[in-house]
This record gives structure tokens, sequence and C-alpha cells, in this order.
């Protein structure tokens, strides 16, 4: 058992020549194609996180444009519902200024046909009044009475005219 503790130069040579052997060999075929392949995934990692990190940015730029737009249409509604309101407003009052101007006219209107209603009662009333008069004075000629006997009748035709009103 004591062999197996001392080393032997023979294996020891072999072993390392053998190592060098393997180190010589994976570096001929192995160590290129594995370097390459690990470059490769390292580029490609490295491309998606560029790609992610331009997604990132593009969606960023494209959030801030749909807030700006977003707040120009908001201005844009409150400022047409502004317009509308102060439309409302005007035709508001453009209709209470034709209602008015309409009533105004049609007071004037009633004011005319009062005040013609009136002249042709005045007139009426003095036609009525001359006719009376006339009446009046064809009785007093007709009975050709005393003075005091004409004061009685147009006393009573003023009567009747009273009477009439």
């Amino acid at each position: 058992m004591e062999d197996l503790l001392k080393p032997d130069f023979g294996v020891l040579v072999l072993t390392v020549c053998n190592f060098l052997l393997l180190v010589y060999l994976l570096k001929k075929f192995a160590w290129g194609p594995i370097i390459g392949a690990l470059e490769k995934r390292e580029n490609q990692i490295a491309a998606d996180k560029q790609t992610a990190a331009d997604a990132r940015q593009s969606a960023e730029q494209l959030k801030q444009e749909l807030d700006k737009r977003l707040a120009q249409i908001s201005d844009e509604a409150a400022h047409k519902m502004a317009q509308a309101v102060k439309a409302g407003e005007m035709q508001k009052e453009q209709l209470l200024a034709q209602a008015k101007e309409q009533a105004q006219r049609l007071l004037e209107q009633t004011k005319a046909q009062i005040e013609a209603e009136k002249n042709k009662a005045l007139q009426e009333v003095r036609r009525e009044i001359a006719s009376i008069s006339l009446l009046a004075a064809s009785r007093v000629v007709e009975r050709q009475v005393k003075d005091d006997t004409a004061d009685q009748i147009i006393a009573h035709v003023l009567q009747e005219v009273e009477d009439k009103k």
C-alpha cells in the first residue's frame, strides 16, 4: 500500500502529456466554436437589450405625444363648449330683443287701434250730439213756444244724451 502513495514519474509524465494534448485539441477544435457561440449569444443579448430600450423609449415618446394630443383635444373641446355657450347666449339675447321689439310693436299697434276706436267713438258722439241738437232745435222751432219751454226742452234733450252714455 505504500507503493500507492509514492508518485510514479512515468505516469505523471503521461498524465501531463495527455493533459497538454487535451488542452491543444480543445483549443484547436472546441474553444473557437464555443467562444464564437458565446460571443454570438452575448451580442444577441446586447442587441435584444438595445431593442427593448429603444422600444421603451419609443413607447415613452408615444405616450408623451398622446398625452399632449389628449390635452389639446380637451382644450379644444372646452374652447368649443365655451363658443357654443357664447353662441347660445347671443341667440338668447337676440330672441329676447326680437320678442321685446315685437311686444313694443304690438303695444303701439294696440294703442293706435284704441286711439282710432276712441276717435271713431268721439266722432259718433259728436254726430249724435249734432243730431240731437238739430232735433232739439227743430222741436223748438216747431212749437214756437216761449223761452221757458225752450229751456225745458233743451234740458230734457241734454238729459236724454246723458242717459245714453
